[in-house]
């Protein structure tokens, strides 16, 4: 830590940065030359010029001496008040001065096809590479066992008997709490077959279908605090990232309805049952990843004695099939199979990655249907419209109890452990009319 005016370090507390090269490139080729089949590509460096002030500015504007919390041990108020001068072990929170800036490496390669009836069809790979994204890490976080007094009794605690001493005595940097250190250490990847199926709006109908098969894999953890101190970042943190769902589709699509007075023509007809139009947005999508937090009944019990904490243990796959996704005991759906989980035994870190399984996806359908009711003239009409949001509704789950609690014999007693918490909205609609003129 140093102060603004120190000119041993970086104006600003960062080295700039060199000239960042950003280029592109893309193409297209008619390939038959007739305007019916089209290839492009196209790749681009993108980089992040700035850095995250609210995660990193308002924590360094916080640290020593402006903001102090020591933690004190072995006192009472009257050493406090005697002990002038005496520093105190307090949270600090910095950064790299040269990291290198963030940048995100985009590509794509698609085929777009006329196939007639007013139809185009698009098929794409894209892709993109995401490297030096800011993360965060304590640096200072003590190491696995050492609070395991049979491992290190080095670390005895020699004023309350059976106990290690306080964190900040074990800690590789004494003198401070955590420190929590950002750097640009971070990665991502994202790989997508992306398929577009588009009709104009001709003859009555309009359509389109998207759909998309992809994968995204990061190294964010939302559960956890940050990047592990010791765990192998491979192996405790990436995996797929908590937004990625492996499937989407997405049918949108307008209908001006026949005309009844077609059939029958009258004008009590014409002007009830004719010029009604539906539109809707259909979506399927896959459920996003989902982790299992660990829960001790002897909340006391100290597993991994330090270090990134412990996971549970994995002993099969978690994933039950749609037939056994059954409504259990308590009245729920159970949606994992909670028998697969164990708990780790005391100096064991588990081997639960991050995303463990996958949250219920979605299944929704929306229409609306509306009849516009001229008014003696093109630009006066009364809109009389219908709308209904998962129409069918259809129920569709948004939460899962993803909390193991074991016992001290390792029996798994969380009775909602894996089981359905919540479900998204029910079906919902509305009506209104208006005037336009």
């Amino acid at each position: 830590m140093v102060l603004g005016r120190d000119e041993s370090y970086p104006r600003g507390f960062k080295e700039q940065q060199p000239v960042q090269v950003q280029p592109r490139f893309g193409f297209a080729w008619d390939v038959k030359g007739d305007g019916k089949t089209a290839i492009r590509g196209s790749v681009g460096v993108f980089n992040q010029t700035r850095v995250s002030a609210n995660a990193i500015w308002t924590d360094v504007a916080r640290n020593p001496p402006i903001a102090d919390n020591p933690r004190i041990f072995y006192g009472n108020m009257d050493t406090l008040l005697a002990s002038a001068g005496t520093l105190f072990p307090s949270s600090v929170t910095g950064f790299d001065p040269d990291a290198p800036t963030p940048v995100t490496y985009n590509y794509t390669l698609s085929i777009q096809r006329d196939v007639g009836f007013g139809t185009v069809v698009d098929v794409a790979y894209v892709g993109s590479q995401s490297r030096h994204l800011q993360q965060q890490r304590n640096i200072n976080q003590i190491p696995y066992r050492a609070r395991h007094l049979d491992v290190n009794p080095q670390n005895a605690n020699p004023v309350v008997a059976n106990t290690a001493l306080p964190d900040d005595f074990l800690r590789p940097y004494p003198g401070y709490g955590n420190i929590t250190y950002y750097d640009n250490a971070g990665y991502s990847n994202y790989n997508a077959l992306q398929v577009a199926v588009n009709r104009r709006f001709t003859r009555g109908v309009q359509f389109g279908v998207a759909y998309t098969y992809s994968k995204t894999m990061d190294l964010a953890d939302g559960d956890r605090d940050g990047l592990p101190s010791y765990r192998p970042y491979r192996i405790w943190n990436y995996g797929r990232a908590g937004f990625d769902q492996t499937h989407v589709m997405v049918i949108n699509y307008t209908w001006d309805l026949p005309r009844a007075s077609r059939l029958w023509d009258n004008a009590v007809v014409k002007a009830v049952f004719d010029d009604w139009q539906l539109s809707g947005i259909t979506a399927f999508a896959s459920g996003t990843p989902g982790g299992i937090g660990l829960a001790l009944v002897d909340t006391g019990t100290d597993l991994s004695g330090g270090g990134d904490g412990a996971r549970v243990l994995i002993k099969g796959n978690p994933n039950l099939p749609d037939s056994k996704q059954t409504v259990a005991a308590t009245g729920f759906v159970q949606w994992i199979d909670p028998t697969v989980f164990g708990r780790p035994a005391r100096g064991d870190f588990g081997n639960a990655a991050k995303d463990v399984f996958r949250n219920p996806g979605t299944h929704n359908w929306d229409f609306s249907f509306f009849k516009n009711i001229p008014l003696r003239s093109e630009s006066r009409y009364l809109q009389l419209r219908w709308e209904m949001y998962n129409a069918f509704n259809h129920t569709q789950w948004s939460g899962i109890d993803t909390t193991a609690r074991f016992d001290t014999s390792g029996n798994q007693v969380n009775t909602r452990f894996g089981q359905v918490t919540a479900a998204r909205p029910a079906r919902v609609m509305q009506g209104s009319l208006r005037i336009t003129f």
